[in-house]
């Protein structure tokens, strides 16, 4: 992308900042967000914020495995389990999330619940604590997904009904989240 994606504007505020605010009105228990400390305009942007803990990932450049270990290992130990989201995905909201969650507590036999939007599997996806160790094994810029791919048949899907909220990955991706800003 050539700078920061998650301080590229969007309606009014940072991608980031979406992400934030969404999860803040979600009811989640608590919100970490894993940054990398090299980018201070991002963390000073998350320490404005009322997130329950900025973690600064040392290793960023190690992958998305890193982070994800980052924030798990902040977590409290009361904690049943953890909803993980991407800093890159604006169009994810409080309502997705707390999708996820319903579903969880509904379905108590399900160790790993994913965001399913109409067809699509995508973020958020909420890991019960059994799965932790499992996470901790994962390594480079893959983040869980052989997490997912190994427990697949222990999944639960919430089912969204709306478009996937795809990842801001590249400068088209961008001019197409700004497009549907003015539609």
């Amino acid at each position: 992308m050539g700078k920061p994606k998650l301080l590229l504007p969007y309606k009014g505020k940072p991608i980031i900042r979406h992400v934030i605010d969404e999860s803040m009105e979600s009811c989640l228990s608590g919100v970490v967000v894993v940054v990398n400390p090299e980018i201070a305009e991002l963390k000073n942007e998350v320490s404005r914020s009322c997130v329950s803990k900025l973690v600064l990932n040392e290793k960023a450049g190690q992958g998305m495995s890193i982070s994800l270990k980052a924030g798990l290992t902040t977590l409290p130990l009361t904690a049943d389990a953890a909803v993980v989201l991407l800093g890159d995905q604006p169009l994810v909201t409080s309502d997705d999330i707390d999708a996820v969650i319903r579903c969880y507590e509904s379905n108590g036999s399900s160790p790993i619940v994913q965001a399913r939007y109409r067809s699509k599997r995508g973020h958020p996806v909420l890991f019960d604590r059994s799965m932790f160790p499992h996470l901790f094994n994962v390594t480079g810029d893959e983040g869980a997904r052989s997490v997912l791919k190994m427990f697949s048949h222990k999944i639960c899907f919430a089912s969204i009904d709306k478009p996937f909220p795809g990842d801001i990955d590249t400068p088209e991706d961008y001019e197409q989240l700004l497009r549907k800003e003015v539609s």
